[in-house]
């Protein structure tokens, strides 16, 4: 099909001296059609389309996939081709009508590099979908050229996706613990779980350049079910060895959060490794409690149940309406280590983080206070009654040998830090 096209288009524009091929895709596709309907989606498709034949120098030569788009674009010179992708960019600035819905939306695109002809247009269209993978996987919302020789970080990229699949599927991935300290009895009373890569050539891979890859490809939410796994597994070690006998905290992910099933596989993985739920606390964003409230509140409630607490994590920088918050069955706040990094420096950060702690108390909640890393910090949430602390100054995130010697030792009791 692309052969086909490729070969008309070179007819009609044989005194072009540039002809490349672009792949376009709609940012967030899905999420239209779950907000307007896939009715709406459609339309805004067939809108989409109709611009892109308006352009001058650009030939649609197909729709390439469910919101994908393949366009042969041909030029005169380099300064023709820049102005053609311009033209193309901002076609998407204006907003689009859709069944009286205003909406506007972003998109990746990714261009060839090798010279256009019928014989090189499979090449072209494939190199063309790399480099519309890999704007995808860099932050959406640009233009990628492919070039082997320029984009080694591009080809990184989607290598260590496949790295990542293969790690999930080879138990390369482990866990680390960070605890939380009560300061009224200076006892620990928390071990949060943290995800690491132990990638088998490339050594231990931090979260930061692992976590958005599995977000965007996807595979956050088998990632994520390995790590609630495998913590009610620790957990259950150990219980049996008589040690540590904290309740263990789990991150849950946007994605996990929002995926229909969540509840019914966290209380499918918690029966199958046979862990008392009381022992788990799951930390949510809250930017992800927001995105439903209804629904929200019916998976809280079903986890609680169960006897699972909840926790809101990087309370402060979302937007929670604490109308809603009232009636959500949540057990803990964690402060976001943004404000309590300044809290000694900064007189915003020490009211926010004072407001935080004196609503967690109204609504008889714990209330955590993460990233503290200077005495100066731990004073002052002493004074302002904030009830837990978590960070650095206590420990970093260690692994399952290292929490076992450091703070076996502070089972039922009090961790002296100063």
């Amino acid at each position: 099909m692309i052969k086909k096209a490729v070969k008309r288009h070179s007819r009609a524009t044989r005194d072009a001296q540039i002809q490349t091929i672009l792949t376009l895709d709609i940012d967030r596709f899905r999420h239209i059609n779950f907000s307007l309907g896939y009715a709406s989606g459609d339309l805004l498709l067939a809108e989409v389309a109709h611009r892109l034949r308006s352009l001058p120098n650009c030939s649609l030569a197909m729709r390439s996939g469910d919101d994908e788009f393949a366009l042969v674009i041909h030029a005169h010179h380099q300064e023709q081709l820049s102005q053609s992708l311009l033209q193309v960019q901002q076609l998407f600035e204006q907003s689009f009508m859709i069944q009286e819905h205003e909406c506007y939306i972003n998109v990746s695109m990714g261009m060839s590099a090798v010279e256009l002809t019928p014989a090189t247009a499979e090449q072209a269209l494939k190199q063309a979908d790399q480099a519309l993978l890999a704007a995808k996987h860099t932050g959406k919302n640009k233009l990628v050229t492919y070039h082997s020789m320029l984009s080694p970080q591009q080809t990184s990229s989607m290598e260590m996706e496949t790295e990542l699949r293969k790690a999930i599927l080879e138990n390369q991935l482990i866990l680390y613990y960070q605890p939380r300290l009560e300061l009224s009895t200076g006892k620990i009373s928390c071990l949060e779980a943290l995800v690491r890569w132990n990638h088998p050539k490339l050594g231990m891979i931090p979260p930061n350049e692992f976590i958005p890859l599995a977000e965007e490809s996807g595979l956050i939410l088998p990632l994520g079910e390995w790590v609630l796994r495998e913590a009610c597994l620790q957990k259950m070690r150990w219980l049996d060895a008589g040690i540590l006998g904290y309740q263990v905290a789990v991150n849950i992910s946007p994605c996990q959060f929002q995926d229909e099933n969540f509840s019914d596989k966290a209380i499918r993985i918690i029966e199958q490794t046979g862990i008392d739920p009381a022992y788990l606390e799951f930390e949510i964003t809250e930017s992800s409690i927001m995105q439903n409230m209804e629904n929200t509140i019916a998976v809280l409630e079903k986890l609680c149940n169960k006897g699972i607490s909840i926790s809101i994590d990087d309370f402060g920088i979302g937007y929670s309406s604490l109308n809603y918050l009232k009636h959500f069955p949540i057990h803990c706040l964690k402060i976001d280590r943004s404000f309590v990094k300044n809290i000694h420096s900064n007189k915003d950060d020490l009211a926010i983080t004072n407001a935080i702690i004196h609503l967690g108390h109204a609504l008889n909640v714990q209330v955590v206070a993460e990233g503290v890393e200077e005495v100066s910090q731990l004073e002052i949430l002493r004074e302002t009654t904030c009830t837990t602390i978590q960070g650095y100054l206590l420990s970093p995130p260690v692994s399952v040998h290292e929490i076992e010697q450091s703070f076996h030792r502070y089972d039922n009791r009090p961790v002296m830090i100063s």
